[in-house]
């Protein structure tokens, strides 16, 4: 079965959308920087994403190797922060991403408690 990892919205203006998601959703920032803002909500991630950075919203789903993302699907991406994503477009135009962490990446973005 899959996990899902995160849900990324695309928003205009990242300081408004992170307060208003903090107050709705009664979650807590667990990493920034210039160009998004992922949440932890108590069953998953949001990334509130800047548009002028990314052109689509999408959610991820969580693989454990590096070796399980489907590179024959789509495109993959080296992400700055050190993740290593697949975007693969369903036939309506949404986008799905396999997302892989290194040790070192999964001590910051997963909730390992």
């Amino acid at each position: 079965m899959s996990e899902i990892d995160h849900i990324a919205v695309v928003v205009e203006d990242l300081e408004i959308a992170e307060t208003w998601y903090v107050s709705h959703l009664k979650c807590e920032v667990s990493y920034r920087d210039e160009k998004y803002i992922r949440l932890r909500a108590n069953n998953t991630n949001i990334a509130l994403i800047d548009k002028k950075h990314y052109p689509h919203a999408h959610f991820a789903i969580l693989v454990e190797k590096i070796e399980d993302l489907p590179t024959e699907k789509g495109k993959m991406v080296k992400h700055r922060d050190g993740t290593i994503g697949v975007y693969v477009k369903d036939p309506f135009g949404n986008y799905l991403e396999y997302i892989w962490y290194s040790d070192k990446q999964k001590k910051v973005f997963l909730n390992n408690d």
